[in-house]
């Protein structure tokens, strides 16, 4: 065999090669290289992603769940003190309005609840600057 390739090298010239090939050659083992090596780290990247997904979706549902506890709690305090102010002030109210009493009521809570509403949109939207209330 040794024979045969020191008797084909010195019959026959090797080809010319074009201009920058061994550095394109070199570039191009390297790009191999690094997407051999970049699928495993990919691989390895969407993994911790969907990790990292997992984590962030159960941290924003139990962050829900705490604020539909909170929330309901506020509105299970706040019945229960709007009751509690409607029993020890009944008496003045019905001093005060007469047989008109469940109509002032009616309307007075209304419109609490209406400037309650505007207030937390108000608030929503951009903050107590939103409301212009101290411009």
């Amino acid at each position: 065999m040794r024979a045969l390739d020191a008797a084909l090298a010195a019959a026959l010239e090797p080809p010319a090669l074009p201009v920058g090939f061994r550095a394109r050659l070199d570039a191009a083992l390297d790009a191999l290289e690094e997407s051999r090596l970049g699928t495993g780290r990919r691989a390895a990247r969407a993994v911790a992603l969907e990790r990292e997904h997992r984590e962030r979706l159960a941290e924003l549902e139990a962050g829900y769940l705490r604020l539909r506890r909170r929330t309901l709690g506020t509105l299970i305090g706040g019945a229960f003190a709007a009751g509690a102010a409607v029993a020890l002030a009944m008496p003045w109210l019905q001093a005060v309005f007469g047989p008109n009493t469940p109509l002032a009521l009616a309307g007075a809570g209304a419109f609490a609840g209406l400037v309650l509403i505007g207030a937390s949109v108000g608030i929503g939207r951009g903050g107590i600057a939103a409301l212009r209330l101290f411009r």
